[in-house]
């Protein structure tokens, strides 16, 4: 098209320059004297010479600047299809958005379904090693007054706990053992512990697992007041401040005691009665005290009328509260929350006063407050397990770990963890709190484990893969 026009142009260029030279031969027009003169003539081929390259020039000017046009109708056919393609293409990439955060929604709820596998799995096999097959309970009516039909009335529709604790009533009258009337003193001996010294008959009180509890939330409420002091010598004080005669504090504190040996079951109980007998860290309770009053201050300084909060925010300011939780234990929070509640499924709101309300039996005994004393027993279970396993593994059980061992292996695991508390780790796992750290004696891995699972051990940050570790000397 281009050769065309340009083939056009030089046509017509030199028609005008043939009729203008007719004009000056005297072809076209009438014959006049100055068209016959050969200067004219010259003046007028020089003339026509000028502007036949001035022509030449514009058309090769024209020529460069129009290189790269194209034609009008071709542009407008490109460019609708350019536009049909852009229009194609913000709708692929739409798409691609859309799809690729399904894919990350969906690899959050992969990781989310199978950390509850695992855990369920964990759970799972704990039941199935703690698990007993039921008891033939219709045995017992042969040995229950009344027979079987009394049996049967007392016995239906009860669990099985509470169906041992009725054939103990059953069968408790009829004992003739003095020792469900009385204990015997354990005497005097300094091998005794204090709160428990005294020679003769000891009063069975018969204390209630409420009153139990009671008690023990009591002596954890005084021992705020004493840190520095066992909880062997505070307990002695505690009965010692509250009954004057010998008789009495022997009768309450052999009686918390009984109790307390058959409330085992129960977390509150266990953690108080590890922490009396020195097996189990004090810090275990002010630890579990920490996060619940923790949590409970973050949820009322969020909540807009500081009595209710929506599951959502309570899901953000927990997880924020303890960014170490996946989302399974945020999950299974929320879950306690609606049971302890008794929230409907379409009741999304939190009230902060009824989650969070506690009577003397302490605030450990709320279902809320045990599912986070679980949590912390889970992830503090997998912490030692990473330590152990930076230290050899269960199979190297019997190996003997320095303290510079134990400390590149809590720096591996846990980068974030400072000096302080590491240091305070080390000592309890090495049940020294006074000696220098680099004379501390080497012990056996079985021996690190089962201090550092009785202790208060908890992770302070992610453990990162591929970054530079801190190292402590």
């Amino acid at each position: 098209m281009k050769e065309r026009d340009a083939r056009y142009t030089l046509y017509f260029e030199n028609l005008a320059l043939q009729m203008k030279l007719k004009e000056l031969d005297g072809t076209s027009y009438p014959v006049d004297d100055a068209y016959g003169d050969p200067v004219v003539l010259s003046i007028a081929l020089d003339r026509c010479r000028e502007q036949l390259s001035i022509t030449q020039t514009n058309l090769k000017k024209m020529t460069d600047e129009y290189a790269d046009t194209v034609p009008r109708r071709e542009y407008d056919t490109l460019e609708a299809k350019y536009c049909n393609l852009s229009k194609a293409l913000d709708k692929l990439e739409e798409e691609y958005k859309t799809l690729r955060q399904n894919n990350k929604r969906l690899l959050v709820l992969k990781s989310s379904i199978e950390e509850e596998l695992f855990e369920t799995k964990e759970r799972c096999s704990e039941l199935e090693r703690a698990g007993t097959p039921r008891p033939q309970w219709e045995l017992c009516a042969d040995f229950i007054g009344g027979g079987r039909d009394r049996w049967w009335q007392l016995a239906r529709g009860l669990s099985s706990r509470d169906t041992l604790r009725v054939l103990l009533k059953e069968l408790g009258p009829a004992a003739e053992s003095d020792h469900l009337e009385h204990f015997d003193g354990l005497g005097m001996d300094p091998v005794i512990p204090p709160y428990l010294r005294y020679e003769g008959k000891v009063r069975n009180l018969r204390l209630s697992r409420r009153e139990i509890s009671v008690i023990i939330n009591d002596i954890w409420l005084g021992k705020m007041d004493s840190p520095d002091m066992s909880m062997q010598d505070y307990v002695t004080k505690y009965f010692e401040d509250r009954y004057q005669q010998p008789s009495v504090r022997a009768e309450w504190a052999y009686n918390l005691c009984a109790g307390a040996e058959q409330m085992l079951d129960e977390p509150q109980v266990k953690v108080f009665w590890g922490v009396l007998h020195g097996h189990l860290s004090e810090r275990i309770y002010w630890g579990l005290r920490g996060d619940w009053l923790a949590l409970r201050d973050a949820l009322y300084r969020h909540s807009k009328d500081k009595e209710t909060i929506s599951i959502e925010d309570f899901e953000k300011i927990s997880k924020a509260t303890f960014p170490l939780k996946s989302e399974v234990d945020i999950k299974n929070l929320v879950d306690v929350v609606r049971k302890q509640l008794k929230l409907k499924i379409n009741i999304n709101e939190v009230n902060l006063d009824k989650l969070f309300q506690t009577n003397e039996e302490g605030f450990d005994r709320v279902e809320f407050a045990r599912e986070l004393f679980r949590q912390r027993q889970i992830a503090q279970d997998k912490y030692i397990r990473e330590v152990v396993s930076e230290l050899g593994g269960k199979h190297a059980a019997n190996k003997t770990v320095t303290v510079e061992n134990v400390k590149r292996a809590f720096a591996i695991v846990d980068p974030a963890i400072d000096h302080i508390r590491m240091e305070r780790y080390i000592r309890w796992a090495f049940s020294d709190p006074s000696t220098e750290l680099s004379i501390i004696p080497p012990i056996a891995l079985r021996t690190l484990t089962t201090r550092l699972a009785a202790g208060d051990i908890e992770r302070v940050g992610p453990r990162y893969r591929g970054t530079h570790r801190r190292t402590y000397k």
